[in-house]
């Protein structure tokens, strides 16, 4: 079963033989948000894996889970495996906020088959703690919402979702339910009852998937998992009322500005209203009392607004997917903009936004989810994205160009690229592509082209998604448009994150054969101009990377070019022409040499690639016969 990850590398490869050229949306290889969590929560005596208790009492009922805590595991307390990804960005219109996404890789983000694209078979599984159900008088059911793709990768029909029940009489797992692989859909509920054969003082029961086992894909999306006595079919009614995002920006046009560019014009910068979106999944009108606060300093400070200043309260009627607007209700509070002028001369600023709603004494079964915290970022970058990639993003060919709009609002010097790769099934760091700014596009007017001795490729980052691209020169702007991307200068696809809870879109262009195009799919892409010299808000985005030392000799060379590192890594090294065709590549563990007898006479570059972290170091070259 081949996803459209490997069909797009096929067109790639086979574009010289006629296919078009154009835009491209593709499956991440990884999920390095759960890898950069992995190797934190695993590293110290303190980690998630060493503090998760060995033997705990039995659960009882109710079961509830709908997975809206901000952990990227399943809470500890309810379930025995870590396998699935707790999000709030691959669901589409949840049930409540938060879900367990299924895809095709293990607890630390990677796939569970990368050597085998074609690999199939059991992937994620999600197994409940055991649960004491010895003193049911009544009737006992297990419900749960399922989606199948969400915004992610659809599981064809040979993948599927299954619940097995442990029966306990003989060890054994007893499939009860499955559902086969489809495009994407609304939430839908599945009801099943719990026979006396399985009701114990150990039950237990897991969801499992069916998948590609090489990739982040054949997603499925699980929300609300809710086990009781006293149950029937037709008691499919959640007591509970939800938010069913935590995406909330104070920002009109962007999700994050340069904190000296925004206070220049503060008020007209802020969104006029903050779309605050919840649901009632009972079958009765709620009357719901809502507020939202911000707070200074990432939550840590004082309160600087607080809306309503009263007490409100709406009637929110129960959700239908046949009226849902009458479900899903939007508040559209106005933010009160004078207060937002900068309370310190800080560079940076960070304001927690906090949505929290009660019910006025009425019963909710799930209060985790009437609270949600977000976070608005002010540092020295623009960016329309969320931070989230759920897929990605790249144009074909040789000398395709990739532009993302802005519109700069203050004179001030653009340093640097943040750009997230995301890496796919083969790794494309060895790829080349140089740096561009444009101040249009239609004409074409190229303010700022990276020189060919300093172009570079994709770096995937250890610790978090994005990474910073310097410029050669910085590049002083002043306000108006722009547009930020690249040239590419070989061949293979690059894949850019594409945050999909976000379209702005009509900010992406592509020129892939000489004329500028509009990006074909909804979404965001994940590259921001970075301005100025001062620290961004979350320092964990830029990694160190160790300047090192190579001599190249002799330069110019007629047979034999010979290099010296000043270290003892391990690095691949490649003859490179202006064209970015690699023509020769040979490795620093066999020799500390290149034979270019067969090279042609002219100006090249040698590609010093380090094979630990993937950083690379170009040094141009003359070869004379």
């Amino acid at each position: 079963m081949y996803r459209l990850l490997y069909i797009s590398i096929i067109l790639i490869l086979t574009t010289s033989l006629g296919f078009a050229q154009g835009d491209t949306l593709l499956e991440l290889g990884i999920n390095n948000k759960l890898k950069s969590f992995y190797n934190t929560e695993t590293s110290g005596s303190n980690s998630y894996y060493k503090s998760r208790p060995q033997n705990k009492a039995l659960l009882t009922l109710p079961f509830i889970d709908d997975f809206s805590q901000q952990h990227l595991y399943p809470n500890q307390s309810l379930w025995q495996d870590i396998n699935v990804h707790v999000n709030s960005s691959f669901a589409d219109n949840p049930v409540t906020y938060g879900v367990a996404t299924f895809d095709g890789l293990d607890s630390t983000g990677t796939p569970y088959d990368f050597a085998n694209p074609t690999s199939y078979g059991p992937a994620d599984t999600l197994t409940s703690m055991p649960i004491d159900v010895t003193t049911v008088l009544d009737s006992l059911f297990l419900s749960f919402y399922y989606q199948p793709q969400g915004l992610g990768n659809k599981p064809e029909t040979k993948d599927s979702l299954r619940l097995e029940f442990f029966r306990k009489r003989d060890s054994s797992w007893v499939r009860v339910w499955g559902t086969p692989g489809m495009p994407n859909q609304p939430f839908e509920l599945a009801m099943l009852a719990v026979d006396t054969s399985f009701q114990n003082d150990e039950f237990q029961f897991r969801f499992i998937n069916w998948a590609t086992l090489s990739g982040n894909v054949d997603h499925w999306n699980l929300d609300y998992v809710y086990l009781d006595e006293s149950r029937n079919y037709l008691d499919t009614a959640l007591n509970d009322v939800s938010f069913v995002t935590d995406n909330f920006n104070m920002l009109d046009e962007f999700s994050a500005m340069p904190w000296s560019h925004y206070i220049t014009d503060s008020l007209n910068f802020m969104a006029p209203a903050m779309d605050v979106i919840y649901k009632n999944n009972h079958n009765a009108t709620y009357p719901v009392f809502y507020k939202y606060e911000v707070i200074d300093n990432g939550g840590a400070g004082s309160i600087i607004e607080t809306y309503p200043a009263t007490t409100s309260s709406k009637n929110v009627a129960p959700y239908s997917v046949l009226i849902e607007p009458q479900a899903v209700y939007d508040i559209n509070p106005t933010f009160i903009n004078d207060f937002y002028f900068p309370p310190n001369s800080n560079q940076t600023e960070v304001f927690q936004i906090k949505n929290y709603f009660d019910l006025n004494s009425i019963s909710d079964d799930h209060v985790k989810n009437d609270t949600v915290y977000s976070y608005q970022l002010f540092g020295s970058y623009y960016a329309y994205d969320d931070g989230s990639a759920e897929l990605g993003y790249g144009v074909q060919g040789i000398g395709s160009k990739l532009a993302h709009e802005f519109d700069i609002k203050k004179a001030d010097t653009l340093t640097n690229f943040q750009i997230y790769f995301s890496p796919i099934m083969n790794n494309l760091s060895a790829q080349s592509f140089r740096l561009k700014v444009w101040s249009s596009i239609s004409p074409d007017v190229e303010i700022y082209s990276q020189p060919v001795t300093q172009f570079t490729g994709p770096i995937y980052s250890n610790k978090d998604e994005f990474l910073n691209y310097p410029l050669d020169v910085p590049l002083y702007l002043t306000p108006g448009t722009y547009y930020i991307g690249w040239e590419k200068i070989t061949e293979e696809f690059l894949n850019v994150g594409w945050d999909a809870n976000n379209d702005n879109s009509s900010k992406v262009h592509f020129n892939a054969v000489g004329v500028w195009e509009t990006a074909n799919f909804p979404g965001s892409l994940m590259l921001r101009p970075v301005f100025g010299n001062y620290p961004d808000p979350i320092s964990s985005i830029d990694e160190v990377i160790k300047d090192i030392n190579i001599t190249v000799y002799p330069n110019p060379a007629n047979s034999t070019i010979y290099f010296d590192i000043d270290n003892n890594d391990s690095y691949t090294i490649k003859l490179i022409d202006l064209n970015g065709k690699t023509l020769l590549f040979e490795s620093s563990n066999i020799t500390n040499s290149l034979n270019v007898s067969m090279i042609s006479s002219g100006i090249y570059f040698m590609r010093f690639t380090n094979n630990t972290n993937q950083q690379s170091t170009f040094k141009k070259v003359v070869i004379s016969k």
